[in-house]
């Protein structure tokens, strides 16, 4: 469960983050109610990893 949080901690991240400088870069329009929820899940999986870390 540790390992499977991390990978969806960091894929949410770094999709929440880069999804717009990628989409911006090639000319598409920014879907930013969808990489707010990926920054948003991203964190919440940081929070659930940081919240039960002696359980993990």
């Amino acid at each position: 469960m540790k390992m499977l949080l991390k990978l969806a901690a960091v894929s949410f991240l770094c999709t929440g983050f880069f999804d717009p400088l990628w989409a911006a870069g090639i000319g598409l329009p920014i879907h930013w109610f969808r990489d707010i929820a990926m920054a948003a899940a991203g964190v919440g999986c940081l929070y659930l990893l940081v919240r039960f870390r002696n359980v993990l």
